[in-house]
């Protein structure tokens, strides 16, 4: 932690807190999302409700999103990410208690999985809207990275780890172990203190209309207009790779889903979002334009040397940089976002980004699903990188003269 400690910050034991509490967070999360669809699928045998277990984990940020923003503006964002992580305890806790007494049906998991996302959605939502107050503006983009390499980190171990869980401990016990995670998180953050100066004025949050203030602060800003435009097309093309990563390997490099090789194609894909993280922080003083312009090129040219991947080793070339470039230019746009938003707007503009990024990466998943059926999995990738080059267009279209100094002047 010494390093974070010596970040560019106003309270920089702050963001030693902060990483540690998302890492907790995290850990409860990641696993929590790979055992429930699973179990789920065990239970009823059906692909329909195993489907509907994992949907009911983006559903509420559609649904909450801009609601949690208003309420987080309002509030302090550290004593909202205290109340969300216990309460994210409090429901992990019915499960074994239901299973003590009346047992879990998959209904009432996804009954669970479905609170349990819906109390996130306020935590993320603060946790966002806490970074500049934690760093100040000028720390966001090295805050930012050490909180995705965090996550990185724990989503890339999830799988095993929660699988040992499950073993070692049946589902009750793992459950109540996760609840654990989210009050150690709880304890962490309640131990953080903002600046005086940092302290967001909740007046505007009350203000008429509030809950839509964050889409009109966006819409009227002309480079988080663009930054989020293009995070659309870029975040569909992204999800045809993340959610079709198996069936790809599967159908056009035809690898077994029992294969090593299949592992690390996975492995690769961790390892540049790592790699994209850490990178990301070196950009914090590059025009914001020119840099979309030249990751979203080079996100469409490795997604397409991707598709077109001949074999297993050229995919997994192709897979850690499409990865590494495509993580730095989300943090780099989450940073931005940060940077040009006032404190008193943070939570509601940063429910809108992310409303906009859990809604477009599923809907590419969808539709890569549905393209691979009819045309194939390579010309699945390859139609839908349309969409990043739509987003390419839309960059290039930007005028180079926007700053993130001009949009907060």
């Amino acid at each position: 932690m010494t390093a974070i400690a010596e970040a560019e910050s106003p309270a920089g034991s702050g963001l030693g807190l902060l990483v540690a509490s998302k890492f907790a967070s995290t850990v409860a999360y990641s696993i929590l999302w790979v055992l429930l669809p699973l179990h789920v699928y065990q239970a009823s045998g059906s692909a329909l409700v195993a489907a509907l277990a994992s949907a009911v984990n983006v559903l509420p940020f559609l649904l909450f999103g801009m609601l949690a923003g208003a309420v987080v503006d309002r509030s302090s964002p550290t004593r909202v990410m205290v109340w969300m992580e216990t309460g994210n305890a409090a429901v992990l806790l019915c499960v074994p208690l239901l299973l003590a007494t009346v047992g879990a049906p998959p209904l009432a998991l996804i009954a669970v999985g479905f609170a349990s996302a819906t109390v996130y959605v306020w935590f993320e939502v603060a946790s966002s809207a806490a970074i500049p107050s934690v760093v100040g503006k000028a720390g966001v983009f090295r805050a930012n990275s050490y909180l995705w390499m965090a996550a990185t980190v724990v989503t890339s171990i999830a799988a095993p780890v929660g699988f040992f869980l499950l073993d070692a401990l049946r589902l009750g016990p793992t459950f109540a172990l996760l609840a654990g995670c989210y009050l150690v998180s709880a304890l962490l953050i309640a131990m953080m203190r903002l600046p005086a100066a940092a302290r967001p004025d909740p007046g505007r949050a009350r203000e008429p209309g509030a809950i839509w203030a964050g889409l009109r602060f966006i819409g009227g800003q002309p480079l988080l207009r663009a930054y989020t435009t293009v995070n659309v097309g870029v975040g569909i093309s992204a999800g045809a790779v993340y959610g079709m990563l198996v069936v790809f390997a599967s159908r056009a490099l035809g690898l077994a889903t029992d294969d090593y090789r299949m592992a690390w194609i996975m492995t690769a894909s961790g390892v540049g979002a790592l790699l994209g993280a850490l990178a990301a922080r070196r950009l914090k003083t590059a025009p914001p334009v020119g840099t979309a312009r030249w990751l979203i090129g080079a996100d469409l040219v490795l997604l397409l040397a991707y598709a077109a991947a001949p074999n297993w080793a050229v995919a997994l070339a192709a897979l850690l940089c499409w990865n590494t470039v495509h993580t730095c230019f989300m943090v780099v746009g989450i940073s931005v976002r940060q940077m040009v938003t006032p404190l008193s707007l943070q939570g509601r503009v940063n429910a809108v980004g992310r409303m906009i990024a859990w809604g477009s990466v599923p809907l590419g998943t969808l539709l890569c699903g549905w393209l691979t059926e009819v045309v194939g999995p390579r010309q699945a990738l390859a139609l839908l990188a349309v969409c990043a080059l739509a987003s390419l267009v839309v960059a290039v279209r930007t005028p180079r003269t926007l700053t993130v100094e001009e949009a907060t002047s």
